[in-house]
């Protein structure tokens, strides 16, 4: 059966309302009545037909695909295009006022502009915000520094701060800043419009990977067989209907014939749109939309048993919640988490960004909404997740960007386990129209992206509209390169540290091991591949070395990332450990001293060519022997954690020195003196004299040797 049940009573009402000569009355209610149920481009004939008559028989009609406005071309009259009437009365303003509305609903921001120019000139208390919308069609029509100019004369006339509008208007201004600012605009990616094999018939849209050379998308487009082999007449809203095509990509980069999906996913009666398949290619996920009901819109599944696909079955109500709207699969690749966008309750407001657990069997979880570091108040669809650099990007029009909706990107954070802040992708991947499903390859060189930022010529209509249908674009970003370079330099004397080594070592082992040496002058240079996390280590004779982490992992755009080292001298004495404590009489660490003693061992671990000597002391109080003995065995204590913890045991000398050897600390004339009992008895303060003990009290490390 061919797909006939859409929208037919909406031709009949146009040449029927026209035919029977309904009062100008009658005509504006119906064209409320359109603009109330998105009808958009019906409430354009009518507003029209009640200021210029327009001739019976002629149409414009919408067909919600659910991502686009399209038209049914009428004939078009002599004239052409319609222009504002230059001395309207009272109920023509109020339907100009209507008119620019429709207009900009319909996509239509060419005729909204010059519609609302006459809007402003004839203004009505009925509507007060014609201004602002004056500046949101001239933002869609790249007219950033007008649009600017609007939105601040509407905050000046409006004058109330908390008004909705007005705050509105304070995003719009900072995105008219935005997209003016050339730092936002990506010389070096190429958007090209893909050829008619890819973007055939009223729309095409939302291009994924299959594989390297397969690909799936969703379109409406003519059945292209001949109408002699037909078995019954084609029925002519058939083009505006949405079904799953796939391609396939020559090895020379061009595309074979897209062919409609060969299994029965594809129905009569509705839309299909928005597919992903699992990198195993046994489970697909798409769109459903009831073409009479906006509302009915799904999202299904679909398995691969014995090499066929099962008949489609709606998923569960963690997913599909009735009375709302769910659509825009995308499954994570592991098949772990299916993101999608849903206007249900709990979100940020309008559609926002899901995403829920689902196993092997389909049984999915609670979702999760993801908050404002993605979602807005505003509209956020068409997620697509990139595995390699963690990173969600999806289509808002609720943030600073270049007029409609934008491509966004947020990149997992795994010190907060969360999201970054959403970032614009920038131009020329975004545009001053409506931009969505963006994907692309492994290493974010080839992409596609989908926009109705060009006009389709072949769709304009009596009323001139200016009509913009999706299309698929190719997006060609050059390859990312990574350089990392810096220099090394003594942290005393900040002089540079010739023949110093850096060693890169890949916490993943992706990448072998490899060293540089440092120049005379200090410096090192390097170039870096993606997706690594490199623990680096500078290194020179006599100094403590010196560490930093650099990642490559997560990067959307090339870097050159500057590292400097600071060594700090080996000393010829021994280095205090400060904060170690013992129970009393007793060789017993206390746990604050092993919190301690761990930097120690990271100490050791970055300086794993020393071997050291661990010094315990005690002050002048007791027994000369017994002093010697309790410090030997902290010690050792001291040892043996270092030894439980990793650090080998040939690394490591303990030595108790008792009382022997008096801390030496600097006076307050900042002469360097011994702390002997002779020292400390002549101290009159007691609260001093004690601090001087406790100074020799104390835990150190000596460097015996550095290999």
């Amino acid at each position: 059966m061919m797909k006939r049940i859409f929208a037919y009573c909406f031709l009949y009402f146009v040449v029927q309302g026209v035919a029977f000569g309904q009062t100008n009355k009658e005509l504006l209610k119906l064209g409320d009545a359109a603009m109330v149920n998105g009808q958009y481009t019906n409430a354009v004939h009518y507003y029209s037909y009640i200021l210029f008559k327009i001739q019976s028989g002629e149409d414009a009609m919408y067909y919600p695909f659910g991502v686009e406005t399209a038209y049914k071309e009428p004939v078009k009259d002599e004239n052409g295009a319609i222009a504002p009437p230059s001395d309207p009365n009272e109920k023509e303003i109020r339907v100009i006022h209507k008119l620019a509305d429709a207009y900009r609903l319909a996509d239509d921001y060419a005729n909204a502009e010059k519609w609302y120019v006459s809007a402003l000139e004839h203004p009505n208390e009925e509507f007060p915000y014609a201004k602002y919308f004056y500046g949101i069609s001239l933002m869609y029509n790249e007219k950033f520094e007008e649009a600017k100019k609007a939105f601040e004369e509407f905050q000046t006339e409006n004058g109330d701060p908390d008004n909705k509008y007005y705050k509105l208007a304070t995003d719009k201004m900072a995105s008219c800043q935005f997209a003016l600012n050339p730092i936002n605009t990506k010389d070096k990616v190429s958007v090209s419009k893909m050829d008619d094999n890819i973007n055939k018939g009223s729309t095409s849209f939302g291009l994924q990977f299959v594989s390297d050379d397969f690909l799936i998308f969703s379109s409406a487009r003519t059945d292209e067989t001949p109408d002699s082999l037909l078995t019954e007449e084609r029925h002519p809203l058939e083009m505006y209907m949405l079904d799953i095509y796939t391609v396939k990509k020559n090895e020379d980069g061009t595309y074979q014939k897209a062919e409609k999906f060969p299994y029965e996913l594809n129905s009569a009666e509705y839309h299909e749109g928005s597919v992903v398949i699992s990198n195993d290619g046994n489970v697909l996920f798409f769109t459903r939309m009831d073409p009479n009901n906006i509302n009915e819109t799904k999202i299904y599944v679909s398995r691969k048993y014995n090499n066929q696909w099962m008949p489609p079955r709606p998923m569960d109500n963690n997913v599909n919640m009735s009375g709302f709207r769910s659509k825009n699969p995308h499954l994570s690749g592991d098949g772990t988490t299916l993101f999608f966008s849903s206007n249900r309750p709990g979100g940020e407001g309008g559609m926002d960004i899901w995403q829920t657990t689902i196993d092997a069997n389909g049984n999915t979880t609670e979702p999760q909404n993801l908050g404002t570091s993605i979602n807005t108040g505003e509209n956020e669809i068409t997620p697509f997740y990139h595995d390699n650099t963690k990173t969600l990007y999806f289509s808002s029009g609720g943030r600073i960007g270049f007029g409609g909706m934008d491509i966004f990107m947020s990149t997992w954070n795994d010190e907060i386990e969360w999201y970054n802040q959403a970032v614009n992708a920038g131009a020329p991947i975004n545009s001053s129209r409506d931009d969505s499903y963006f994907v692309i390859d492994e290493k974010l060189q080839n992409g596609f992206v989908t926009s109705d930022r060009e006009a389709c010529q072949e769709c304009d209509s009596i009323y001139n509209l200016q009509v913009h249908c999706n299309r698929i674009y190719e997006i060609s970003r050059p390859e990312m390169k990574f350089y990392i370079s810096g220099y090394v330099y003594d942290m005393a004397t900040n002089e540079v540290i010739p023949g110093a080594k850096v060693e890169f070592k890949d916490v993943s082992y992706k990448w072998d091991h490899f060293e540089l040496i440092a120049d005379e002058n200090g410096y090192y240079e390097k170039e870096l591949i993606p997706n690594l996390e490199l623990f680096m280590r500078a290194s020179q004779k006599d100094y403590f070395a010196d560490k930093a982490i650099v990642i490559t992992k997560g990067k959307t755009e090339s870097k050159n990332f500057t590292q400097d080292f600071y060594l700090e001298k080996i000393p010829k004495g021994e280095i205090t450990i400060e904060g170690i404590e013992y129970d009393f009489d007793s060789a017993n660490l206390r746990p604050e001293s092993k919190k301690i003693l761990d930097n120690l061992i990271e100490f050791l671990e970055l300086n794993s060519n020393l071997k050291i000597e661990i010094r315990s002391h005690t002050d002048e109080r007791g027994n000369d022997n017994y002093n010697l003995n309790l410090s030997e065995r902290r010690a050792q204590s001291v040892v043996d954690y270092l030894v439980d913890n990793g650090i080998p045991r040939e690394r490591l000398v303990p030595k108790g020195y008792g009382e022997t050897m008096p801390a030496e600390i600097p006076s307050e004339s900042g002469e360097i003196v011994t702390l002997t009992p002779d020292y400390i008895r002549a101290i009159p303060n007691e609260e001093k004299r004690e601090e001087y003990h406790q100074r020799n009290r104390r835990t150190a490390f000596f460097v015996l040797e550095q290999n």
